[in-house]
């Protein structure tokens, strides 16, 4: 299941809404999933943090299950900046993708981003039922980032695929795959490891005998 998306920086979280209250109430919901490990903290826990009233936390959401999506949004938009940063310094398209994989597994090796993340990795069946839309929508432009990539790598020659939104998709569940599991078992991912995955998605890219769109050998036997 995919993770939450949160910046492996863990300190780049922008309010989606200009207003001090909700700055305030963003950051004490982030404190409170933090501390607790929990995607369902109290809003009396929230209020606490941020020293606010309950009449303060129903002027701005309607519900603490709209306080999570702005959470889940922000922390999405977060981890698209960072990886799109890293990416667009790459020298080539197998570069951009060696850079989106280790970036998003930084998630699990930076203590700030570990403290962010891990609890919605814990929460995944109460995120699936409650987010669905937003989580589909968040992993939908991950697989556009990889996507991307894998289209200039054809067009450049150094890849070849029968279908890059495909194999995208390919790349992006197995990144969120290891990055769920270092997370769960609290175990950085090492450089072998992002070594490993990085030399097996282009070595799936590299050219060689055509193939059709369902994976089987067009060539001949010899």
């Amino acid at each position: 299941m995919p993770p939450t998306p949160v910046s492996p920086r863990g300190d780049d979280h922008e309010p989606a809404r200009g207003d001090d209250e909700v700055a305030r109430l963003v950051a004490a919901a982030w404190a409170v999933i933090e501390e607790t490990e929990s995607i369902d903290p109290p809003v009396r826990d929230i209020l606490v943090a941020a020293g606010l009233s309950t009449k303060a936390f129903y002027r701005h959401f309607r519900s603490k299950h709209e306080l999570m999506a702005v959470l889940y949004e922000e922390a999405g938009a977060s981890l698209r900046r960072y990886l799109e940063r890293r990416m667009a310094e790459a020298p080539d398209p197998g570069a951009a993708l060696a850079s989106f994989i280790d970036g998003f597994l930084q998630q699990a090796v930076h203590p700030a981003a570990v403290k962010r993340t891990r609890p919605w990795v814990l929460g995944q069946r109460r995120l699936l039922f409650e987010l669905p839309e937003h989580q589909s929508a968040a992993h939908a432009r991950l697989v556009d980032l990889v996507e991307r990539e894998i289209l200039a790598g054809v067009e450049a020659g150094l890849f070849a695929s029968p279908d890059p939104h495909a194999d995208a998709e390919l790349i992006v569940r197995s990144t969120e795959t290891v990055l769920s599991t270092h997370l769960i078992a609290r175990t950085p991912p090492g450089p072998a490891t992002v070594a490993h995955l990085v030399g097996f998605v282009l070595r799936a890219l590299r050219p060689g005998p055509p193939t059709s769109a369902d994976g089987s050998d067009n060539g001949v036997l010899s």
